[in-house]
């Protein structure tokens, strides 16, 4: 019934919740003088604000959907996140990644978050996400899903859906004082904006 970490409070949980069932419109917003919920239009001025939080209240990390491969993991010269001529690699150890020393340049994922408050989190919702707005639903393009155990051992569409999805949440929850987001699918980041 009530949570006592992101400090957007029961407001900005439930909005969440609309927002990944595709229940947003015009008339619902949110907005609080207690959390900072940021939408982006670049992913580096993401990338800069949460290392400008870090610097300022710490534990600020970049967190990811499962939309690109962990290419860095043989090769850490390769970076594995493109948008644009934003790059950025995966999380350099699964093991308490969030207060390893690099964690600020780097991106982890639901595995290396779950269990850990954070002040600040820059979620980047990746193309395996996206929005129909005949349907008005969030929509998955499983084609585009890189977490191998989840594509590998979830068959039904809409059980992968409800899964990424729960994904998302669970990433946006993790901020105590503020969310900001990066949206690369489109069709998404124009629904996120209305």
């Amino acid at each position: 019934k009530s949570q006592f970490r992101v400090q957007g409070g029961n407001a900005y949980i439930e909005f969440i919740d609309l927002l990944l069932n595709g229940k947003i419109n015009n008339n619902l917003k949110f907005s609080s003088k207690s959390y900072e919920l940021l939408l982006f239009d670049n992913p580096q001025e993401m990338v800069e604000q949460i290392k400008m939080r870090d610097q300022e209240s710490g534990l600020s990390r970049l967190i990811a959907g499962f939309s690109w491969d962990w290419i860095s993991k043989k090769d850490k010269t390769l970076k594995d996140i493109k948008i644009g001529d934003c790059q950025l690699m995966w999380n350099g150890t699964a093991d308490d990644w969030i207060n390893s020393k690099n964690a600020v340049n780097e991106v982890g994922c639901i595995h290396t978050v779950q269990g850990y408050d954070l002040n600040y989190s820059g979620i980047i919702f990746g193309h395996e996400i996206s929005y129909d707005f005949i349907s008005k639903k969030i929509i998955i393009k499983s084609e585009k899903y890189r977490d191998k155990n989840g594509k590998n051992t979830i068959k039904d569409p809409e059980d992968l859906k409800k899964y990424i999805i729960n994904i998302y949440k669970t990433m946006l929850l993790r901020g105590i004082k503020g969310t900001y987001i990066y949206v690369c699918d489109p069709d998404l980041k124009k629904y996120f904006e209305s």
